[in-house]
């Protein structure tokens, strides 16, 4: 899912950590000062797609065995 700018309804490339307020690029250097304040949406993607991922194994290898329980 593509997600778009608060300010102008484009494909937005930044956010602020941990919220959902997104920039595009143009945007973003029109309203913050420093862009290092803000996190790529791409970045923020891959490290929640890591956590569901990790999340996951977990539950497979807390899953009693099923040859076990007869």
């Amino acid at each position: 899912m593509v997600k778009k700018c608060i300010i102008c309804g484009d494909p937005a490339i930044l956010m602020i950590k941990d919220t959902s307020d997104f920039y595009c690029k143009e945007c973003a250097e029109d309203s913050f000062a420093d862009l290092s304040y803000l996190v790529k949406v791409e970045e923020q993607a891959k490290r929640l797609k890591k956590l569901i991922e990790a999340k996951q194994q977990d539950e497979f290898f807390d899953k009693p065995n099923e040859k076990t329980l007869e």
